[in-house]
């Protein structure tokens, strides 16, 4: 028997992540009081922990019976208004910081800005060849033209580029809230996209010149109607152009994220149990797919996907050299895909000392303890669903889970927060279902696994001192 749902966070949890995350960070700050987490990055921390957790279980509760319309508006506008107010705020804060409007860490942001203010200002020659001869690949495409459009049409401005960018968050998070709901039910698709509006980590990259927050819009956009397309009754042939579009598009932003997708519908039409679709409407579809996918794979887009192919190797160079870099961690040489695998669902672990380099994960220490301790739900919804025997009702969603993981696992990327951001709508889903599963027999559970997460992070901590001759 199926228990029934719950339909919001439930307060006693926040006491105890509340309690953990502050026992955590001051023993952090005992053992390695040679390298105490200053202050400023604390501030963060405790605001991201504090504020997530609250207003989940604020917002779940009194947003938990308003009408449909009422809730989708209210996850949209809220979600702008922190965004913008985040932009605003961050756009200052990095000059302050680095001089700049960009981040600690600006190679790819400033590059980014560079490519589109010089394409941009040089179109009416040019046209978008500047392009073609400075991007490394198709994967290198997609945000550089996105961005030169926008400088062309609305001036250079970083500003208001990033204010784009608080909109298109915005927007993700009502794609979350939808494909929750279709596939989870009313009461996971309220607290999924309640998480999505609050989580630090969408916030924070509408703050900056990457493409994270428009490649999570266009996976999100993708399994949203791929997922609509599998479940509907009636295909039609502009349905099956949209996917193929949004799909074709995630090749020119990450190319394994766009072999990701192209396996999860294959999964899904091939292995998928509740699909209202015939065999041969299957197959058909299947099949056009393919051909899109052999097209779309030309020289270049092959050598890219074979760079993800033989990432074990191209893995054990990177550790090697994240190994010998001035102010590298010497055990990186440690990493790889045997280590990565059984943690990269929990993964990043918070910084709660202080790496002078690391300023990036220092800020956003609170966003990835949240991540940890959300972990608990994903791995509690996973565990229910193979109890119950319902992985090929959700084959779609799981398999693009599990392929995209593999590859982050296999890569030398495995723990870099800013590569789980394309999987991050995904396992906030499962989560959120998770939270609607507790009972009595899993809420005990809770305890022993925050008990074993900050003895993680103490030794995370540890490793990232001691790798660098701190302790």
């Amino acid at each position: 028997m199926i228990p029934k749902q719950i339909s919001y966070f439930p307060i006693s949890y926040n006491k105890h992540i509340i309690i953990t995350f502050f026992i955590v960070l001051g023993l952090c700050t005992l053992i390695f009081n040679k390298a105490i987490l200053p202050w400023l990055w604390v501030v963060f921390a405790t605001i991201e922990v504090l504020a997530f957790f609250i207003l989940l279980n604020l917002l779940s509760l009194r947003w938990q019976k308003i009408s449909t319309r009422a809730f989708v508006l209210k996850i949209f506008l809220y979600s702008l208004v922190i965004r913008i107010t985040w932009v605003i705020f961050s756009y200052y804060f990095f000059i302050a910081q680095t001089g700049e409007p960009f981040d600690w860490v600006m190679a790819d942001s400033f590059g980014y800005h560079n490519w589109a203010v010089l394409a941009s200002d040089q179109f009416a020659v040019h046209g978008f060849d500047q392009f073609f001869n400075s991007v490394g690949g198709y994967a290198d495409l997609g945000y550089p033209i996105y961005l030169t459009i926008v400088y062309l049409i609305f001036g250079n401005s970083i500003l208001f580029a990033r204010l784009i960018f608080a909109l298109i968050s915005a927007i993700s998070s009502v794609l979350v809230y939808r494909i929750a709901k279709r596939n989870f039910g009313e009461s996971a698709g309220r607290l999924a996209a309640i998480i999505a509006m609050l989580i630090p980590n969408f916030i924070y990259y509408t703050g900056l010149h990457l493409k994270e927050p428009l490649m999570v819009l266009i996976i999100l956009a993708f399994m949203e109607r791929a997922d609509y397309l599998l479940q509907s009754k009636k295909v039609t042939i502009v349905n099956i152009l949209f996917v193929i579009s949004l799909g074709a598009t995630l090749f020119f932003f990450r190319t394994v994220l766009g072999i990701s997708a192209v396996f999860a519908l294959f999964s899904a039409l091939i292995l998928g149990k509740r699909l209202p679709l015939s065999w041969l409407n299957r197959m058909i579809i299947s099949f056009w797919f393919l051909i899109i996918t052999i097209l779309l794979v030309s020289d270049r887009l092959e050598n890219e996907i074979n760079y993800y192919v033989e990432a074990q190797d191209y893995q054990g160079v990177n550790m090697q050299w994240r190994a010998n870099i001035e102010e590298g961690n010497k055990f990186a040489i440690y990493g790889s895909t045997f280590v990565f695998f059984p943690i990269v669902i929990i993964a990043p672990f918070p910084t709660f000392v202080h790496i002078e380099v690391q300023k990036q994960q220092m800020l956003l220490s609170g966003a990835y303890f949240i991540k940890n301790v959300m972990a608990f739900f994903v791995i509690l919804s996973i565990v229910l669903l193979i109890k119950r025997k319902l992985i090929r009702k959700y084959i779609f969603l799981l398999s693009f889970i599990l392929f995209y993981f593999f590859a982050l696992a296999r890569s030398s990327f495995a723990i870099s927060e800013r590569f789980h951001m394309p999987i991050l709508p995904f396992i906030i889903i499962l989560g959120a279902w998770g939270i609607t599963q507790i009972n009595k027999q899993n809420k005990k559970l809770f305890i022993p696994y925050l008990v074993f997460l900050a003895l993680i992070i103490i030794g995370w901590n540890w490793f990232k001192l001691a790798g660098r001759g701190m302790v």
